[in-house]
């Protein structure tokens, strides 16, 4: 990584970390499509909250750096939920009961925190429940020992105005936890401003915080 490169990472980092904690709204740092060399100046300058959307990567990195929080973001088949037990600090994506119970069984005697992924959006395409399923699903989660239901997750729609799909998300997650704080991991990188306007503790921050540096960002596509 070049010179200037690291260095446009860091005054983004700073700029958004700055604007984000003035609001009191955690940043996931997204870091599934930057180099371990980006994460490690993250790392370097202080940043310690990054998620990961490939288990064995999370797996990895969560090795590598011990000091930092992991959180899964992305779709998770059974057959690697151990390595969300074993390595996750939070679970972002939860919406299948039995993936659920397969991560508990690997837990150990530890404690994970959970959020349940909701496709506000109603889009076939994205994951998660539907919000008539929520009351429901998130009952049967709460019965699984070693998961500790803490909030609810969700992606905007991919067109139009974002902000109706944040303030039902906002009012689900108060619903749900009746007034006390339950953690709401909305807005990305094109809408994270909104997100935090309406009512977001935590937002998923990838290409906009790692820049050229997101391989995404180096594909034109």
């Amino acid at each position: 990584m070049s010179e200037s490169g690291m260095e446009g990472l860091l005054q983004r980092w700073r700029s958004l970390e700055h604007e984000l904690g003035e609001a009191g709204v955690t940043m996931v740092a997204i870091s599934k499509y930057a180099p371990d060399d980006a994460v490690a100046v993250l790392i370097d300058a202080g940043h310690r909250c990054f998620g990961e959307s490939r288990p064995q990567l999370l797996r990895d990195r969560a090795l590598r750096w011990p000091q930092c929080q992991w959180h899964m973001i992305g779709p998770l088949q059974k057959n690697k939920a151990k390595y969300v037990a074993r390595h996750a600090a939070m679970w972002h994506s939860c919406d299948s009961v039995a993936t659920a119970a397969a991560v508990a069984a690997h837990l150990d005697g530890r404690t994970l925190p959970v959020l349940i992924q909701v496709n506000i959006s109603g889009n076939p395409d994205q994951h998660g429940i539907s919000v008539d399923e929520l009351p429901a699903f998130a009952a049967q989660i709460t019965a699984i020992e070693g998961l500790q239901l803490c909030g609810l997750m969700a992606m905007a729609p991919h067109s139009g105005d974002v902000r109706p799909a944040f303030q039902a998300m906002r009012s689900l997650r108060d619903k749900m936890f009746d007034g006390s704080v339950g953690q709401l991991s909305m807005g990305m990188s094109g809408d994270f401003r909104e997100a935090v306007e309406e009512g977001a503790t935590m937002v998923r921050l990838g290409s906009v915080l790692f820049g050229e540096l997101d391989i995404r960002n180096n594909r034109n596509d």
